[in-house]
């Protein structure tokens, strides 16, 4: 055996109960029944400003919510309708009157349960019946009260959005109330219709005809106007009702089983993997239905088409539909109004019916096509009675209302969009049947683009822009109305449309003659004709430079925002966010220009710069509209520079162009009062050099950086903060192009103008106000710290003293922590303790640290608590124990929080580790019986096996808690994060290390080793493996016996047992010999694998001395394995001195320009004394074969 000074033995108390499962977790007590009064209840205490009030009914709440399908929560959604209904008995012998905001309360409370309450169907629940003996008769009694709780709601919910309406429309909880109602309305359809409720649509659509009938009878006098309101109600619940049956996935079905209801019902055992040999049957299916509900939902079609054409007359001309409505002046306008918001909503329904009218490719034979192209026929006619803006003409019965022709504009506004987004949805899913309409409706919304000012196209509302350049695109990027694409029709999807039950996806050649071929139809030829006419020389030109100088071109309130408000005009248009926002004139002219760029890139990209030449030469270079021209232009060019230098073939030789034209404009020194129009360009011409910054090479780089750098001090604030985020850019780029440890000249080029650029950005952030504009200003300080590193050692103070006001202006601005959290950190991990020991940096670094891992502060967590960790452990290992080991002590009690409280712990346990390796085991001591806890609780997710079929995926409605895992397992980075502290714990204090690790690991390795237990193959990941079996493998250098206890301990006959040891032997040997091509490639890489192989091999020869059984069963194995590795030590020439240093630098995560702390030292000395480092492979070796001789010879004589 071996002596006890190679491997010691020490008194470890009796043996760690490995493998029980049992975490600690607190159940909560169920809420009480739900009914009206303690539900009532509930939601006023939910608002009390008391949390010990609050929180309770808060839980009570959440916990009738999340587990409706038990008991004592049935009847639930029933008592909030109670509530919400003020008219109700029920709810006013409960309290009196009910107030306005819990009536809301439980709207919306209503409306969040829907989902999880009517997701399971009855028949599932039905099905427990013949499992679950037990509980029939309770079961049968719930799903009774189930089944009436829902026909309830079926019928109660109807009355309550269309009862008599209240005419006062400026009560906004009664709307806000409604539209929740109204939203739950349409949940109920996602999951109802149509087999729970299939007279749904029906029901709503003869509310929206008649206003009142059956069983959504109209409760209140029979007013004129409030029924109106009613049929508006009725046609908005009907759109959003057909949204979501519209977006219904398809669900596959792998197999019926139980354990939908919390807690309740047995999962039937299906095999985890789908039978590919039935998934087209399974898919054809699942379509088959979704068909299926899509033509019962499309039976309200003829209705619709023919409200269309009545309320969009009725809107265009100045009718009403009311009966007795005879008046004139404010009366008649308000019916007229109803009139439009019903014509709108009536085609919004039909937007949301086209995509499920599933036409198939063979349009001439469907008998529905005629209604479909009178429809199309009447969106068109529509769409050219609206298209006026301003709308002109006033009908003569509107003639005395005030303010007429404004309120005029907006209806037939908000009609239109209605008309052209429909348009949209009917080239989109039904392209040859409105092929028809596009030689009429394209003209008309281009023609507004070409013909109308700049001032008449920017008066129109956003959304109206939105839109109609919307349109124009969908035509362009349609394949079939591309005359070069034709030939390429009918080729995609052909497995799916076989799988779907479709008859195959023939080309586009197709001649059979059954008129299947869109290439032969009229109308799909005109309207290529019409595209094509669109994209004809002359024509596209003239749209490219309406584009750019009606929708890129800043307009005079844009124009005198840069004046008066130079931090709102960055955010609204120059900002980072705002670069892709499509919710402007600028930004969807923009997107329209990038679609015209990819149909037609060459002939686009040479219509730019034509334009941007013709602007430079032609036009007066001083008149402020040729600055403001020169600006949009340089826009457009930033917004196609992916195309521009894309697809193998560069456009645009932006390097000659930045010499010749940008950098003299960086390079200008313009005042204060110079004119907006020239700082605009110049701003522009920062934004686009970023654009184009890859293009640039090394003296042009450093000329831009030096300029741009200067304009950081620019006078105009719009100016210096585009320069403040293109330094950003430009010195994270310069830090990627860095190859093969060498610096580039982009990096050299940033480092040489880093302090001017630094000086700039203090001071700008200095004269900057919003929290947007500081982080802009902090994230490129964060980045010219990153590029420089210790080249910023002679400026380190001057950039400490800016740090404290910066502190003081971030108040409770989580972005602007955020970034100081980023600059300190790069400040300390590239320069090191002196950074740390800085008290100007001091003064920021432990109050930041106090402040983002404040959990106690509500959100705290969820926003800053990751990056204050990592900020703390980069702190860590660049102290000094002399001289921060005060302040890091204080900071203690504040890791042991959150520690406990469970947050981030892959990332605390690691602070944790490193405060052990300063301060020493004083620091874990106090903390034992909680890190046992802990550890086993962390990994859980490996040997806590899930209850019944991990692989079933069902539809829950969006409820997470119903057949998920239990909460508290954690996650898989936070299992690797607990063993592999358990691993180094052990590593710092044998002792004190193995009394807290050896209950997680043990388990862990029991789970692992009983895949073989009922032919199972447990799914580990191999980096779990890994660094499972390498904290095994310490443990057993520990304590020898730890073989023999785990596998006693599980209660396994000896053959059993026996098999499970060869197997894990097998395991681990095989994990630890497989060698990537990484490691093959690297000498550091091999002998990071040879420090794993080599701990192996004395651990499990440490046992062999230990263990009769592994030595017999294994022992042969180990000796072999133990004497090839010393061959590699022997070959390899690996010293003791290779190894320590190799693992050093291995342990090293997070490793910056300037030195370390004591941590490193410490660690390194940690290592030299590690004896799976030091201990000689030779010595193990012969005390092995000396183990398993012994135990062949015990055989023999047996």
């Amino acid at each position: 055996m071996f002596p006890p000074s190679t491997f010691p033995t020490m008194s470890l108390g009796s043996p760690a109960n490995l493998t029980s499962n049992t975490t600690p977790s607190q159940q909560q007590p169920p809420p009480p029944p739900a009914n009206v009064n303690s539900v009532l209840t509930a939601i006023r205490n939910s608002s009390s400003p008391n949390n010990t009030i609050r929180h309770p009914s808060e839980r009570v709440l959440q916990q009738w919510s999340d587990s409706y399908l038990h008991h004592y929560a049935c009847n639930y959604l029933t008592s909030l309708l109670y509530i919400i209904d003020w008219e109700s008995s029920t709810a006013g012998n409960a309290a009196g009157v009910v107030e306005e905001s819990s009536r809301l309360m439980a709207a919306i409370l209503f409306k969040n349960c829907v989902p999880k309450a009517f997701s399971v169907p009855i028949d599932s629940l039905l099905e427990e019946i013949t499992t679950n003996d037990n509980d029939t008769n309770a079961l049968r009694v719930f799903i009774d009260q189930l089944r009436h709780e829902r026909n309830v709601i079926r019928q109660t919910l109807p009355n309550l959005l269309f009862r008599g309406a209240r005419t006062d429309s400026s009560n906004n909880n009664d709307k806000t109330l409604m539209l929740h109602l109204q939203l739950a309305l349409s949940n109920i359809a996602l999951f109802d219709f149509p087999t729970g409720w299939p007279t749904l649509l029906e029901e709503l659509m003869h509310v929206v005809k008649n206003g009142s009938g059956g069983a959504t009878a109209i409760r209140g006098d029979n007013d004129t106007g409030m029924i109106m309101i009613v049929r508006v109600r009725a046609i908005q619940a009907l759109r959003m009702c057909l949204s979501s049956i519209r977006h219904r996935k398809i669900v596959v079905q792998k197999g019926r089983g139980g354990g939908r209801r919390g807690g309740g019902g047995r999962q039937q055992q299906q095999h985890p993997m789908m039978d590919m040999r039935h998934l087209e049957s399974m898919i054809g299916k699942a379509v088959h239905e979704r068909k299926e509900v899509h033509r019962m939902a499309c039976n309200i079609f003829d209705g619709l088409a023919e409200g269309i054409v009545q309320h969009a007359q009725l809107a265009v001309t100045g009718g009403s539909s009311s009966s007795g409505v005879g008046q004139e002046g404010d009366a008649t306008c308000t019916a007229w109004q109803m009139e439009c918001k019903l014509a709108t909503q009536y085609i919004k329904c039909m937007t949301e019916v086209i995509p499920m009218l599933e036409i198939e490719q063979v349009v001439h034979s469907d008998p529905r096509v005629p209604a479909v192209r009178s429809l199309l026929d009447n969106l068109t006619q529509i769409c050219e009675a609206v298209k006026a803006y301003p709308f002109g003409s006033t009908p003569s019965t509107l003639m005395g209302v005030s303010s007429i022709q404004q309120e005029m504009t907006i209806q037939m506004d908000k009609l239109y969009r209605a008309t052209l987004t429909c348009c949209m949805n009917s080239m989109k899913y039904q392209p040859q049947l409105f092929a028809t309409q596009i030689t009429a409706v394209l003209p008309s919304v281009v023609e507004p683009i070409l013909t109308l000012d700049e001032a008449v196209l920017q008066s129109m509302p956003v959304k109206r822009l939105i839109v109609m350049t919307s349109f124009i695109q969908m035509v362009l990027q349609c394949a079939l109305y591309d005359e070069r694409r034709k030939d390429r029709l009918g080729s995609k999807n052909a497995v799916l449309s076989m799988l779907m039950g479709r008859k195959g996806g023939g080309s586009g050649n197709d001649e059979s003659g059954d008129g299947s071929n869109p290439n032969n139809d009229p109308a799909v030829i005109a309207a290529r004709e019409t595209v094509t006419a669109l994209l004809a020389e002359g024509t596209i030109e003239r749209l490219i430079e309406c584009i750019v100088g009606k929708f890129l071109m800043l307009h005079p309130d844009e124009v005198e925002e840069w004046e008066s408000d130079p931090e709102g005009r960055y955010e609204t248009d120059l900002a980072e966010e705002a670069m892709l926002d499509a919710a402007s004139p600028r930004h969807c002219g923009g997107a329209l220009l990038m679609t015209l760029m990819n149909v037609e890139t060459d002939r686009v990209a040479k219509t730019l710069l034509d334009l941007t030449q013709r602007v430079f030469q032609q036009l007066p270079q001083d008149d402020v509209n040729s600055m403001l021209s020169r600006e949009a232009c340089y826009r457009a060019l930033e917004l196609c520079h992916n195309s521009m230098i894309a697809k193998g073939k560069r456009r645009l030789n932006f390097s000659d162009w930045f010499q010749a034209e940008l950098l003299p404009i960086l390079q200008t020194e313009l005042a204060e009062n110079s004119p907006v129009a020239m700082r605009a360009m110049q701003a522009r011409a920062v934004t686009l050099t970023q654009a184009y910054a890859c293009s640039l090479k090394g003296e042009e780089f450093d000329a831009a950086f030096q300029s741009i750098a200067k304009l950081m001090a620019a006078p105009d604030l719009v100016t210096a903060l585009c320069a403040s985020r293109c330094i950003d850019y430009l010195a994270i780029l310069s830090v990627q192009e860095r190859e093969s440890g060498e610096d580039s000249p982009q990096l050299l080029a940033v480092r040489s103008h880093s302090v001017f650029a630094l000086g700039n950005a203090f001071a700008l952030a200095n004269r900057a106000e919003s929290e947007e504009c500081l982080r802009v200003i902090l994230m490129c300080v964060s980045a010219l710290v990153e590029a420089n590193g210790v080249y910023l050692e002679p400026v380190l103070q001057a950039i400490a003293e800016q740090l404290p006001p910066l502190w003081e202006r971030a108040g409770d601005s989580v972005p602007i922590h955020s970034c100081l959290l980023s600059v300190l950190t790069h400040l300390i991990m590239k320069m090191g303790y002196s950074t740390v020991e800085n008290c100007h940096v001091q003064a920021v670094l432990f109050p930041l640290l106090d402040y983002c891992t404040d959990i106690n502060v509500v959100n705290r967590a969820e926003t800053l608590l990751e990056d204050g960790l990592r900020l703390w452990l980069v702190t860590l290992l660049s102290s000094r124990v002399a001289t921060m080991g005060s302040k890091l002590t204080s900071m203690l009690p504040r890791l042991e929080m959150i520690l406990r409280s469970g947050l981030e712990p892959h990332l605390s346990l690691k602070v944790l580790q490193f405060n052990s390796i300063l301060l020493g085991k004083q620091v874990v001591e106090p903390l034992a019986d909680f890190l046992r806890e802990l550890l086993v609780t962390l990994t859980s997710r490996v040997h806590v096996k899930a209850k019944g079929n991990g692989d079933e995926m069902e539809d829950d409605g969006g409820n997470g808690g119903v057949g998920s895992k239990e909460k508290d397992v954690g996650t898989m980075r936070d299992a690797i994060a607990a063993l592999s502290f358990a691993d180094i714990l052990m590593q710092l204090f044998p002792d004190l290390g193995y009394n807290i690790s050896s209950p997680s690991i043990g388990k862990v390795i029991s789970y692992i080793c009983s895949g073989s237990e009922n032919g199972q193959r447990l799914s580990v990941t191999m980096p779990l493996l890994e660094v499972s079996l390498s904290a095994f493998g310490r443990m057993v250098w520990i304590n020898p016996n730890s073989f023999d206890e785990v596998f006693t301990q599980q209660n396994a006959d000896p053959s059993q047992r026996e098999m499970k040891i060869v197997a894990l032997v097998k395991t681990w040997l095989g994990v630890v010999t497989s060698v990537s091509l990484a490691t093959m490639i690297s000498k550091k890489a091999q002998t990071i694998r040879f420090i794993d192989q080599k701990g192996t091999a004395l651990s499990l020869c440490s046992a062999i001395c230990r263990s009769p059984t592994l030595s017999r069963v294994a022992g042969a194995d180990i000796v072999e394995f133990t004497r090839q590795l010393l061959e590699v030590e022997a070959r390899g020439n690996i010293s003791t001195e290779t190894i320590v240093e190799v693992a050093c630098g291995a342990t090293r995560q997070v490793v910056g320009d300037g030195p370390l702390g004591d941590a490193a030292n410490m660690t390194a000395e940690m290592l030299k004394l590690d004896p799976l480092l030091t201990v000689s492979l030779k010595e193990a070796l012969d005390n092995a074969e000396k183990a398993v001789a012994m135990s062949s010879s015990q055989n023999s004589i047996m």
